[in-house]
Parts: C-alpha cells; structure tokens; sequence
C-alpha cells in the first residue's frame, strides 16, 4: 500500500507555480469565455509573447486566421461535452506565433470544474520535427499512391504487406482482399517456382531487375509483366522484407509480335519481289536477242535497204542493247540481298581496286589510282567488288573530257567502320541532285548521250544500306565529284541492318 500524501508538501508555497513552470509542454489555462488565464514559460517561447501580453487576451489569437472558423466549432463541441481529448487527431493544427509565422502543434484539453466555473488546461506540443521527420515517409506513400505501376510490399515468408492503387488496377485485387495472404496467389500455376528463386535472393540482399514473367489476374487472366525486386533492411541492415514494382508488358510484348510478324511478312514480300524481277529481268533478255539478231540479219543480208531504213534499224540495235543493260541492272538490284553476303579470300583494298581496274574497260587518258591508306586495310572482295566497280565506272562515263584522274582512299578513324571515298576531277554533281542520283533510273544527261540505266548508284546505296552503312556525294576540290561510303570494319552487316 502506497504511503499517503504529506500535507506539508502540499501545503508548501510556489509548489503549483514550479510544478506548472516545469511541465515540458506549453500550457495555456483559459477561462469559460475563452480568455487566457495563465501561461507558463515555455508556452512564452513556443508562440513568441511574454505572459503579460497574453494574459486576459483571447485564446484565438494564437488561431491561424483560416483556422478560426472551425477552431470556433471545436471549443463549441468541447464545452457541448467537456471530457479531456486531444484537439487536431487526424487534421493538421497550427498555432499562430507572434511574429506572424505558423508551427503545427497538438493539443490535449482537460477540462477543470472550479467554483467559479469550468477552466480549460491547455497542453500544447510543437510537432515541426516531427513533421520534418515524416515528410520523406509521407511523401514515399504519396508516390507509392500516385503510382501507374503496380507496387507491393511482402514479408521474407511471401506475405503481401503493401498494395496499391495501381496494383489494384493492374491485378483486379483490393487491398483488403490481398494483405495477409500470400503473394504466390498471384502466380500462375508452372510459375510457382519463381517466388522461392526470388526470395533466396531477396534474403541475400540482391535485388532483382526487369525480371520478364506472368502474373494472374483476379479474373483468372494471364498478364506479362516486368518485375523489379529490391530488399528491404531494418535499422540494423537486416534483409526483412521486399518491395516489388510491376508493370503491365503486355501491350509491349502485342506490338513487338505484331512487328516481328510484319518483318517476317515483309522479308517474304521482298524475297518474291527480288526473286520475280531477278526471273523477269532474266527471261525478257531471250526475246530482245532474238529481236536484235533479226535486225542484224537485216542489216546484213539486205543490201537493197535505203540508209534511212539502216539508220533506224541501228538506232532498235542501239535501243535493244540499252534494255539489255537495264535488264542486267535490274537483276543485280534484285540480287544485292545476296551480293551483300560477305565472301571471298582476304585481301587489301588497293589490291582489289588493281583487280577491278585490270578487268575493266579504262579509256587511254584516264588515271585511276589508290591513296597508300588503302594499302593497310583488309577487305573482301564480295560485295565491295561490286560497289567499286560502279563507282569507278561512274566516274570515268559522266567525265567531261576524254582524260581525268580517279583516286580511291579510305579514313580509318572510326573503330567501328571505314569510310571509302572515291574521287574524280570531272564535272561534279549540283547540290540539288546530290540526294536524287541514288535513286533508281536517275540520270543527269540523256539516257542517248550516256551509256547507262541509271541504277548503278541506287544498287551501291542498296549494298551499302544492307551492311548498316550511308553513302553520299559531294563536291571535291577545286572541281569534281567525292563519292563516299561507310564499311563495317569487321566485314560483316551490324545490327539492325537492312
């Protein structure tokens, strides 16, 4: 049994006052009209008045001005039913200091009956730390909450701990319905095994990233999602639990299908289309032969023909010789799917030059030539035979006098390609045309001033494309055309190559 009260120590003076001065909080004792009674010293400090300017004035002026409407209201339902409470749980409650600033604060009110009425004691606590403290938390929820993806906690035994808004939109579940039951609710029966793989992780504090897998709908729907899985650790650093980020894949996983069955389509379409041109370019070459040696025999069994009548029977020869080269081109065109397959013994890219140069027909006044810097790089010969070829051919057919120089280099400074150029003195090319002469059947003079169909620099650009390359013109200096191309220096098509 507890010892009774010594009535000196209740008896002795300034007892209340050291008591009341000493409470940690900020007490405010008001009176039935709501006036200020007394006030302790660190209700002074907290709202920034000496107790002489608070006492006899109004408990609301230390009342926020927007406040003060409800304020009202709640003093009104405290003394309706005067019992202790606390005033602000659940709502944010500030107290105005005297400097004009505002401090959120929490308020006990007890209620005291005295002879001359009741009076209210006011305890007040500053939560601004406590606040500042909770702000990264609240913040996190709000986050979390505003969240499109899907995001749960779970506890190291699989236990969901934490849902979402967007978890509940993602997997058809509320929150009450899936807190506290186990998360491999949520996966499809052969994927079972997955939860314990992610959890041995989890437990040696490995986080798991854009892991690719299914998850169940509550309507029993399959969905691809991508999983992100991070550990999460006490203040001790132990692994506890483990939060998870889920997001809808399978829309993406919808269009990437689409787009691999469309490419599958289109490289079908492409290899028809090449295979019909390659076919019909080929076999329209027998009746222009036959054509052309009709005419020839004409020419060369008639005797008796006018000279107009000869004339217009070599201009159908010259005319059946150019569907030739246009049917041969085409073909080639259609082939440079197979022309950019990479093949050949290695060699230097001077020496192929030399090959091509040996092999074709170089009028008497022209130079080509190689810069050293193709003495040192290794290429192939197919397909660059064939891009070269054209090139060189270009260059020496669209020349505007009967010699010129033609020289071949290569800059090495990419790590990843070469850049090849091919340059002549002759005319150049406008700027204006520079884009359009790599287009098929393009051409800057009359088809009858030049030999040519016009495809040679539409099939480099289509060799060169089908190795991830570009190719371009410009102008050389002081006159001329630079014809360029990217080369993967490993030989070989990069990816995402068409």
């Amino acid at each position: 049994m507890s010892s009774p009260v010594n009535p000196a120590l209740l008896a002795t003076p300034g007892l209340f006052e050291v008591v009341f001065e000493g409470v940690p909080d900020a007490i405010l004792v008001a009176d039935s009209d709501e006036r200020i009674m007394l006030v302790n010293r660190n209700a002074e400090t907290l709202f920034g008045y000496s107790r002489t300017e608070l006492i006899g004035r109004p408990l609301a002026m230390l009342v926020p001005g927007r406040f003060r409407d409800s304020h009202v209201r709640h003093i009104a339902a405290f003394h309706a039913h005067p019992q202790a409470r606390p005033m602000g749980a659940g709502r944010d409650l500030y107290g105005l200091r005297k400097d004009g600033s505002e401090i959120p604060i929490e308020i006990g009110l007890n209620p005291i009956e005295t002879p001359v009425g009741i009076i209210t004691v006011a305890s007040i606590i500053d939560i601004t730390e406590r606040q500042r403290a909770e702000e990264p938390q609240r913040q996190k929820a709000a986050l979390i909450d505003s969240a499109e993806d899907a995001i749960l906690i779970k506890s190291l035994d699989g236990i969901v701990r934490s849902w979402n808004p967007g978890a509940q939109s993602l997997l058809g579940y509320r929150a009450e319905e899936i807190i506290g039951q186990p998360v491999t609710r949520l996966l499809p029966a052969d994927r079972q095994d997955e939860e314990s793989m992610i959890i041995a992780r989890i437990k040696d504090g490995q986080r798991v990233d854009h892991f690719e897998t299914v998850r169940r709908h509550k309507d029993g729907s399959n969905l691809d999602v991508s999983l992100t899985i991070s550990p999460i650790r006490n203040r001790a650093g132990l692994v506890i639990g483990a939060s998870k980020i889920m997001r809808d894949t399978s829309e993406r996983k919808r269009k990437e299908d689409d787009l691999r069955r469309s490419n599958l389509e289109l490289q079908q379409i492409n290899k028809e289309l090449d295979e019909f041109v390659y076919t019909a370019s080929h076999d329209l070459r027998a009746p222009l032969t036959a054509v052309s040696a009709l005419a020839q025999w004409i020419l060369d069994d008639d005797n008796t023909l006018a000279a107009e009548s000869r004339d217009r029977l070599a201009l159908i020869l010259g005319r059946i010789e150019r569907m030739k080269r246009l049917l041969n081109d085409i073909r080639a065109y259609a082939r440079a799917g197979r022309l950019a397959e990479v093949s050949g013994p290695p060699m230097t890219a001077a020496a192929l030059v030399a090959d091509i140069v040996t092999t074709s027909h170089v009028p008497t006044g022209f130079l080509v030539r190689c810069d050293s810097s193709m003495e040192v790089v290794e290429v192939t010969r197919v397909p660059l035979q064939q891009i070269f070829h054209n090139l060189i051919g270009n260059a020496i057919k669209h020349h505007d006098s009967a010699a010129g120089n033609v020289e071949i280099s290569v800059d090495s400074t990419s790590a990843l390609s070469y850049r090849f150029s091919v340059t002549d003195d002759g005319p150049g090319i406008p700027e204006q045309y520079r884009q359009s002469v790599f287009e098929m059947f393009k051409t800057l003079k009359p088809r009858d001033e030049v030999e040519g169909s016009g495809m040679g620099l539409a099939l480099v650009r289509k060799l060169v494309g089908r190795m991830g390359g570009q190719c371009g013109v410009e102008a050389a200096l002081p006159r001329g055309a630079r014809f360029w191309f990217d080369w993967p220096r490993s030989g070989q098509p990069t990816v995402g190559a068409t």
